[in-house]
This record gives structure tokens, C-alpha cells and sequence, in this order.
């Protein structure tokens, strides 16, 4: 068997477990055949078998305990943007497609967070703007605080998936910010931005700090 038919056996076998998963409704936590019982019952080589598995314990499908056995674990987004985050680095075409993206996310997080109304979230955001202001007297550049507003609010949508999506895109831009916040004036112009998002999305006022986001951004995000 050459590598090439090996690769694709693989992927026959990583949909037949995904497949095995589904039907048997396994929730996450549910422990899987042994390797050996999955080699029997798909017919394949212990080899093919061990490569699908850790595919997809990579992609975070399942989660092999070495010796505990193998179970299904809870899928996650960063493992595989991971991989094509490098090309959005190298590509000037595609960083201004991940930039717009970033924009729909950041709005769509607004409406979400005046939806979702959680006061104890939504304080989050006044506790890092607080945070950004004190680094900011201490001279510092914030870039740590400012990274850490904009996750409070995706925080603040109550939506897990939402979170997860921007805990792999904010990674990506915190190397960004490091170009942006180059000299402390801009970190205010950042910082009074933030405070007014924060004031219109506790009035409920979506469309107004969805406004002041927009501008915000497209100073931030300028490539």
C-alpha cells in the first residue's frame, strides 16, 4: 500500500468513526472501542486505524488517554484554523478578508451582548476599559487590556460557540494590535471608543455602539 492509498483509507476510516459517533449518539465524555476493537470491526490495518484517531484528536473530535482508552471530546475551531493561520500571515488578500470577517463578528457580537443583557458580562467591559486607563498612565502600551475588552464582549453574547470562534481569530490579532498601538495617543482614541461601546450597549442601544464600533475598527484594522 502506497502512502497515497493509506492517506485516503484514513480518511474513509476517520468518517466511519465520526459516522459511529453520530449513530450512537455519543455524547462527549462517551468512551470509544479500543483500537483493536476498531481495527476489527472496520477491517483496516492498526496502522490506518491509529492515523484517523489522531487526526481527529487533533481536530478535537476525540481524546486519547494514553492507556485510559479513547473518548469523545467537545469539537474546538483552533486547532484547525491553527493550521492556515500562517497563509492569512503571507497573503495581503486574505488578511483583508479575515479583517472584514473580524468586523462582522465584533457587530454581531454587539447585537448579541444587548440581546443576551447579561449585567455581571457586560461589566466585564468596564473592568478591562479601567485596566486599559491604568496602563495607559503607567505609560504602557495595553495591548494585553485592549485584547481582553474585546473578549469580554464576546463573552458577554452567553453564546459558547461565538467565544470559541473569536478565541482563534483574537489570537491572530493580538499580533495586530502590536502594530496599531504604536504611540500612547492612539491608545486613547482606543480607549474613549471602548468606554462609549460599553455606555450604548448597557442603554441597549445596539445601532449606536454597532456606530462607534464600526469606526473604531476601521482605524484598528487599517492594513
Amino acid at each position: 500500500m502506497d502512502m497515497t492509498e493509506k492517506t485516503t483509507l484514513t480518511e474513509v476510516v476517520k468518517e466511519r468513526i465520526k459516522k459511529y459517533i453520530i449513530d450512537n449518539q455519543l455524547p462527549p465524555g462517551a468512551k470509544l472501542p479500543t483500537e483493536k476493537q476498531l481495527t476489527e470491526m472496520l477491517l483496516v490495518s492498526r496502522t490506518v486505524v491509529r492515523m484517523a484517531l489522531q487526526s481527529l484528536q487533533i481536530l478535537g473530535i476525540l481524546r486519547i488517554r494514553a492507556g485510559g482508552g479513547i473518548f469523545v471530546d467537545s469539537p474546538k475551531l483552533n486547532p484547525v484554523l491553527d493550521h492556515i493561520s500562517v497563509q492569512w500571515m503571507r497573503s495581503r488578500e486574505k488578511l483583508a478578508e479575515l479583517l472584514a470577517t473580524r468586523k462582522i463578528l465584533e457587530l454581531g457580537a454587539i447585537e448579541m451582548a444587548v440581546q443576551h443583557r447579561d449585567l455581571e458580562l457586560i461589566g466585564q467591559l468596564d473592568l478591562w476599559n479601567d485596566r486599559m486607563e491604568q496602563a495607559i498612565r503607567q505609560g504602557k502600551i495595553p495591548i494585553e487590556e485592549d485584547f481582553e475588552f474585546h473578549r469580554a464582549l464576546f463573552k458577554a453574547t452567553g453564546n459558547q460557540t461565538y467565544v470559541e470562534l473569536n478565541e482563534v481569530i483574537g489570537d491572530f490579532f493580538r499580533r495586530l494590535r502590536e502594530l496599531f498601538f504604536d504611540d500612547i495617543e492612539k491608545t486613547y482614541v482606543s480607549l474613549n471608543e471602548h468606554k462609549q461601546i460599553t455606555e450604548k450597549i448597557k442603554k441597549g442601544d445596539a445601532e449606536e455602539a454597532k456606530a462607534i464600533m464600526r469606526r473604531h475598527l476601521d482605524q484598528a484594522l487599517e492594513i
